[in-house]
This record gives structure tokens, sequence and C-alpha cells, in this order.
């Protein structure tokens, strides 16, 4: 089946007119090359087709393709062409009604990319975004899991004018209130008061599955994030007070 696969691009080559149709054999070949354990392979065939300049293939079939590129260049630990090849998701095109799914498909490998760069605050976003999906509110444990992770992320993200838009987003948010400890976090996080260390939620937060997800070193990574933030907390709240600390 691969040879004959194969032997059916070779046919398509070079031919504009069949454009979608050596997308598809492309994706198929990847599909068998994956199946075999050649995960390389499978990622280096599916990145010779620069389907997002095809005209022939439908908006759908071409974030798909794309997320499928994502997919199997995070897979083969090539960080750097998953984040080229993010690049190519059009935002607009799926937050469009009938794209949920691609949504969630899309900010869930970038989360992927953005937990090995140790970013927490674009970890945040990306479940944030996830959070916002329609498809994802009307499931009641799917929404909370997504809510959970924003603030466990905003709690472990530096502090920046971003960041603070965005905890002020989340607190007036009603679902907030369905989650006593992520609630109780962000009005920690909002007050200008010193935190004590380890804060009063934090096992809760740090229980969640998005915490120790990427092995054992990054977890201790984001436990020792979190005691930094706390000292930062502090550090600007008593600056408010005081010019000099002898």
């Amino acid at each position: 089946r691969e040879e004959m696969v194969i032997c059916l691009r070779d046919i398509t080559n070079g031919k504009i007119f069949l454009e979608a149709e050596r997308a598809r054999l492309t994706r198929a070949l990847a599909t068998l090359y994956e199946q075999d354990g050649k995960i390389a392979e499978a990622a280096d065939t599916l990145q010779e087709v620069h389907v997002e300049t095809y005209g022939a293939i439908s908006k759908r079939e071409k974030v798909e393709f794309i997320l499928e590129q994502m997919r199997l260049t995070l897979a083969k630990r090539d960080w750097t062409r998953a984040a080229i090849v993010s690049r190519k998701i059009n935002r607009k095109a799926i937050n469009e009604e009938g794209m949920q799914a691609e949504k969630v498909v899309f900010f869930t490998l970038l989360a992927e990319y953005h937990r090995h760069e140790k970013d927490a605050f674009e970890l945040a976003k990306d479940y944030h975004a996830i959070y916002l999906t329609p498809s994802v509110q009307a499931v009641d444990e799917q929404w909370k899991s997504a809510l959970q992770n924003t603030v466990l992320f905003l709690a472990l993200a530096p502090h920046s004018m971003e960041q603070q838009d965005m905890l002020n987003r989340i607190n007036i948010d009603t679902n907030l209130e369905k989650i006593e400890f992520c609630r109780a976090t962000i009005k920690l996080l909002l007050k200008k008061e010193i935190i004590t260390y380890p804060t009063q939620h934090q096992t809760e937060l740090e229980s969640l599955p998005a915490f120790s997800e990427g092995g054992t070193e990054l977890t201790t990574h984001w436990h020792d994030q979190f005691h930094k933030r706390v000292i930062q907390h502090n550090i600007r709240v008593a600056s408010t007070y005081y010019k000099r600390i002898h």
C-alpha cells in the first residue's frame, strides 16, 4: 500500500490541478509512516506540502492538515518547526462557527509547545482560549478543567500589565465562583497584601494534572516558580509602603 501511495504522489507531482489530491496522498503516506513507528519520516513527509497556498482545498481541510503537521513535528520534538507551523493557522478561521473542535486541538497542541518552553503566561492564554470555546463551555468537566489550568498558569506567570489584565478579566467571570480554590487564588493575587508561602490553596493547584504534565523536572520548575512569584508579589507590596528596608 505504501508503494502505491508513493507512486500516485509521483504522478500528481507538479500538476496544479491535482494539488488537493497530492496533499491527501501525502497525508495518507504520513499516516502509514506513523503506523510503522517512523515519526520523523511522517513529519518530514507532511512538511513537504505547503497546503496554506492551495486554492483547491477548503478552509477546514487546510486547518486539519496544518494541525497534523503541528502534531507530528511536536511528536518528533522539533520545537522550532512546530512554532513555525503554528503560525500558519489563521486565528480568525478557527474562531469561526463550526471550527470549535479544530480550535481546541490547536490550543492543546500549542500548550504542549509552550510547556516545553516553560512559558506560564502563554500556557494560561492557551487554556483560556480552550475555556472560551462554546463546545467546552457546554460540558462542566471540560470548562472547569480549562479554567483551573488557566488560573494555575496565571499564578505561575511573571507579573506584567497583560497578566494583571487577564487576572482582572477572570475575576469577573461568574464561573469562577463555582471553583472555590481558583476564586480564592485570583483574589489573593489581586490584593495588595503580603502572601504567606505556601499559599492557602497551593496544594490544590499543584494537584492539577497540568501541573505535573511534562515530567519531574518540569514539575520541580513550576513548584520553584510558585515560591518565586510569591516573593516577587510580596516585594511589590512592600515597595508601595517602604522606600528602603534595613
